[in-house]
C-alpha cells in the first residue's frame, strides 16, 4: 500500500518543532514518491456503494468548488458553488472575483453574487439560511461583511457589517475575525485588507467570537480572545499569538465548539473548546486539534490527539468522556475530514505516496467502513491551493459532494449512494 506509514508520521511529528525544514523536506520526500508510486488511473470507484462520478460543469468552462466540509452545498434540489476562471492551483488573488452560484433543481445556473473575498479551502463561506436564502461574505468598503441573497427574489435582500464564520438557519450566525486568520494562517484567511499590526494582535479584548442576530442585526462579543487564553490558561500563552478557528454550530444551535490557536514563532498548538453562549468546556487539550463534526446534540467525532495518540475520537460535550474509533483510525491514512449523517460518517484522507486521496463511508451502527472511491491530486496543488476532497452529504442524505482536481482542475463533484440509509 502507498500509505505513509507510522515510522514517516513519526518523522513529521518531530519535524513539526521545526516548520521552515520540515516544509522544505516534506516537498522533495512528497515530490519524489510522487514519481515512484504513480499509479495509471486518475480515479477510482467503487461501483457496489457509489455512482460513477458526476460533475458540476459550467458551458464557459472555469473551475468549481465548494469548499469546507461543514456544510451541505445542497437544499432540496439545489446546489450552491463558486465559479472561477482563474488556476487555483495559484493563490486567490485579492484583484479577482469568484462566482457564487446555484443550479436550481430545474437544471438552471445563476450567478448570486460576486465576491473578492475567499480562500480556494472554504470559498466566501457561503451557506444555505433556508429553502430560500444564501449568506456569503465580501468586502464592504474597509471591513468584511455578508450578504444575503434571496432565490425567490433574486437579489441581495440584507447586508451585515460582519462576516459570517457559521450560521444557524435564519436566526443567528456567529462571526470571526478573518484578518487576524490571514496574519496566522492564509489557508483560511481573506487577503484584500491591510494584515493587522503588531499592537492590533497583541489586542486581545475587542476581538474574538461574535454572535449577530439575523432579524435585528444587533451584535456582541460572546467570547474575547483575552477571555479565552484566560480560560484555563498556561504560561506559554503569555509569548504566543492566538486566534479562533472552526467555529461549528450544535445541530439544535444551543451551543458550539471552536479552536483556539496559539503559535509560538510559526510552532501551532490547539485547544478544542466548547460553549453554550455563556460558559466555555475544554473538550481537547493535547496540543493537535485538526477536523470536528458533529454528531448529535451531545457528541463530537474529530480527529485530535488524546493521551499523546493522533486519531478519530468522540466526545461527549457533557461528561467530557473521549473515546476513541478504533475502525477509522486503524486504516492508517491518519487526519481527515469528518461528515455525518444520521449513523453514516464520510471522511476524506490527505493524498498518500501515489498522490491519491481516499474517501471512505462509516457506520457508526454496525462498525463497518468501507472505501467509496480515490482519486488522484497533482503536486501542482499544494499548501494553502491544496484540493482537499472535503465530503458532505446532501441534505437527503442521498448523494456525497466533494471538491477535487483529478481531472487536471478544481471540480465540484458528487456521487450517488446505492444504499444511502442502509436498507
Amino acid at each position: 500500500m502507498a500509505g505513509f506509514s507510522a515510522k514517516e508520521r513519526l518523522v513529521a511529528s518531530v519535524l513539526s518543532a521545526f516548520p521552515g525544514l520540515k516544509k522544505a523536506i516534506k516537498w522533495l520526500y512528497i515530490s519524489l514518491n510522487a514519481v515512484v508510486y504513480r499509479k495509471n488511473y486518475t480515479s477510482n470507484v467503487n461501483g457496489k456503494n457509489v455512482s460513477k462520478i458526476k460533475q458540476i460543469e459550467m458551458h464557459n468552462g472555469g473551475e468549481t468548488f465548494f469548499g469546507y466540509y461543514d456544510k451541505p452545498c445542497s437544499n432540496n434540489g439545489n446546489i450552491l458553488f463558486y465559479h472561477t476562471q482563474q488556476l487555483t492551483k495559484k493563490s486567490p488573488s485579492s484583484k479577482a472575483s469568484i462566482d457564487v452560484m446555484v443550479k436550481t433543481d430545474s437544471g438552471e445556473i445563476i450567478t448570486i453574487g460576486i465576491t473578492n473575498t475567499y480562500n480556494w479551502q472554504q470559498g466566501a463561506r457561503a451557506q444555505w439560511l433556508d429553502d430560500d436564502k444564501v449568506i456569503y461574505n465580501y468586502l464592504q468598503k474597509d471591513h468584511y461583511g455578508a450578504r444575503v441573497y434571496s432565490l425567490k427574489e433574486r437579489k441581495v435582500v440584507t447586508e451585515f457589517d460582519m462576516p459570517v464564520q457559521d450560521s444557524y438557519k435564519n436566526e443567528y450566525f456567529l462571526s470571526i475575525n478573518y484578518g487576524r486568520i490571514m496574519k496566522l494562517r492564509v489557508d483560511y484567511g481573506y487577503r484584500n485588507l491591510p494584515l493587522p499590526s503588531l499592537e492590533e494582535m497583541n489586542k486581545l479584548d475587542n476581538d474574538g467570537i461574535y454572535k449577530i442576530d439575523y432579524h435585528t442585526k444587533n451584535s456582541h462579543l460572546l467570547h474575547s480572545l483575552k477571555d479565552i487564553v484566560a480560560f484555563q490558561s498556561k504560561p506559554l500563552f503569555a509569548e504566543c499569538s492566538h486566534v479562533v478557528n472552526h467555529v461549528m454550530i450544535r445541530p439544535d444551535g444551543q451551543g458550539f465548539i471552536f479552536i483556539h490557536r496559539y503559535y509560538q514563532g510559526k510552532r501551532r498548538f490547539d485547544r478544542l473548546i466548547y460553549s453554550d453562549f455563556k460558559q466555555m468546556k475544554i473538550l481537547a487539550d493535547d496540543k493537535m486539534v485538526s477536523h470536528c463534526c458533529w454528531v448529535d446534540n451531545s457528541t463530537i467525532l474529530g480527529y485530535f490527539r488524546h493521551n499523546g495518540r493522533d486519531a478519530f475520537y468522540e466526545c461527549d460535550i457533557d461528561s467530557g468522556d473521549i473515546k476513541c474509533n478504533e475502525t477509522m483510525s486503524q486504516l492508517g491514512y491518519g487526519d481527515g475530514h469528518p461528515s455525518c449523517y444520521g449513523n453514516l460518517v464520510v471522511f476524506d484522507t490527505y493524498p498518500d505516496k501515489s498522490r491519491m486521496q481516499h474517501l471512505f463511508l462509516y457506520d457508526r451502527k454496525t462498525d463497518v467502513v468501507c472505501q467509496l472511491l480515490e482519486v488522484y491530486q497533482s503536486i501542482a496543488y499544494m499548501n494553502e491551493c491544496r484540493c482537499d476532497l472535503h465530503p458532505r452529504f446532501s441534505d437527503d442524505g442521498k448523494h456525497i459532494f466533494f471538491d477535487t482536481v483529478y481531472s487536471g482542475k478544481r471540480q465540484l463533484c458528487y456521487v450517488t449512494l446505492k444504499n444511502p440509509h442502509n436498507e
